[in-house]
């Protein structure tokens, strides 16, 4: 395994720890991926060098390679190597989080449902938003009669935080078989 492939493999194990354990033969997986970066190195240096100057010294030869290599190496592996961090446990929960509609939609719901004019709005089936939302549908009927949903679920953060809890291993396994 030449360089590129010890450095793609060290960045691998570092980052990536699960990918790289997913791989069935990291070894010869590195290997390939080292000399295809090698091999790509060496051209695209060739072609970023040119032809030699006039009147060039030796020393400003060898400048012009070795810069000339240093840009190629950065461009191929940026391109090859340099992948994207594995989130952590709780970076994922965070990010995934992040994009959950608000537990406030519930009580926007709820003030919905006791509008009396709500046949000109569309609301959500109560089946459906308690499939949604991973909450029994007793849960929400109990929510649609409150006056003030949002103390409700200000005080229901035991079973928010659960639905919570279930919306994301049921994300998690939707991930799973999508890989």
């Amino acid at each position: 395994m030449n360089q590129y492939g010890l450095l793609a493999r060290d960045h691998w194990i570092k980052v990536a720890p699960s990918r790289y354990a997913a791989l069935p033969n990291p070894g010869e997986y590195f290997e390939g991926l080292g000399e295809q970066v090698q091999s790509q190195v060496d051209n695209l240096s060739q072609r970023i060098a040119g032809s030699d100057l006039a009147g060039e010294t030796y020393l400003e030869k060898v400048g012009r390679l070795t810069m000339a290599k240093r840009q190629a190496e950065e461009i191929v592996l940026a391109d090859l190597v340099w992948i994207t961090p594995e989130l952590s446990a709780d970076e994922a929960r965070e990010e995934w989080g992040s994009v959950q509609p608000p537990v406030e939609a519930l009580a926007d719901w709820a003030f919905l449902m006791q509008d009396e004019d709500r046949e000109f709005k569309s609301v959500d089936p109560i089946e459906q938003l308690a499939e949604d939302w991973m909450l029994p549908e007793s849960f929400l009927e109990v929510l649609a009669v409150q006056d003030n949903p949002y103390r409700f679920l200000s005080e229901q953060a035991e079973i928010l935080t659960e639905s919570a809890n279930q919306r994301y291993r049921r994300f998690r396994e939707t991930q799973g078989q999508e890989e």
